[in-house]
């Protein structure tokens, strides 16, 4: 596997960052750019009182979120997974 690096700008709200990234990691950090910016763009016309900096923060906060949650649920089928293997074992045993 190649792990050559290079850098590449990312623009989020109109700002640019340089970021390093594989090959194979650019086209989801391009994604991740164009979603947030996605959203960026919906929240300035849903609270046009807001500045670029508290859009982006709302944006983060947003995906913070829903990463709480996927982890979450994550959770939850880990340990209905692990109940399941004790059930199929205990089936077993008493067959």
């Amino acid at each position: 596997m190649d792990d050559a690096q290079k850098k590449i700008n990312v623009v989020i709200a109109g700002r640019s960052f340089p970021v390093k990234v594989t090959e194979e990691e650019e086209k989801s950090v391009r994604n991740i750019e164009k979603d947030i910016n996605s959203q960026v763009l919906e929240f300035q016309q849903k609270y046009t009182d807001k500045d670029k900096l508290d859009l982006v923060i709302m944006v983060l906060l947003t995906k913070a979120f829903e990463l709480d949650r996927i982890q979450s649920l994550e959770e939850d089928i880990s340990q209905a997974h692990a109940q399941i293997d004790t059930l199929e074992s205990t089936v077993d045993q008493l067959l």
